[in-house]
């Protein structure tokens, strides 16, 4: 048996419904129902990083704390990170200005705040795109 140990960093992104209903604006239950299992993969993958004592960062949307709390506190007791994923999974630079996009993070924040006392530091962009105000 080998004594070598690999390091690796899993991130998770938990958007749920908040990409279906946010920037595709699906209104249809079959679109929306394909963001449903997120909670159900959450605890899978909860499972599996617990049966393997490895810890993880998730990516979470303000809305999808709010819609499914009890998978957030579920990742916080873990002892998994937090990070934040914007409120309803909105691009950035389709935000339209400085103050609308400041909106959103904070709103984000708060979401993530309430539901599981945690204010993530680290910020993934939904779209994987930033504005030129995000960095600021």
């Amino acid at each position: 048996m080998s004594n070598h140990r690999a390091t690796v960093c899993l991130t998770f992104d938990f958007d749920a419904i908040s990409i279906w209903i946010g920037p595709f604006g699906a209104t249809s239950p079959s679109m929306i129902s394909r963001g449903e299992f997120g909670a159900i993969g959450v605890e899978r993958i909860l499972k599996l990083l617990a049966q393997r004592g490895v810890r993880a960062t998730f990516f979470v949307t303000g809305h999808t704390a709010e819609t499914y709390p009890e998978s957030l506190r579920a990742i916080v007791a873990a002892g998994h990170e937090v990070g934040h994923h914007g409120y309803l999974h909105e691009n950035p630079c389709a935000l339209g200005s400085r103050e609308r996009e400041e909106q959103v993070l904070l709103r984000g924040l708060e979401a993530l705040d309430k539901v599981a006392g945690v204010r993530p530091v680290g910020y993934r962009s939904p779209a994987w795109d930033n504005s030129p105000h995000t960095i600021e």
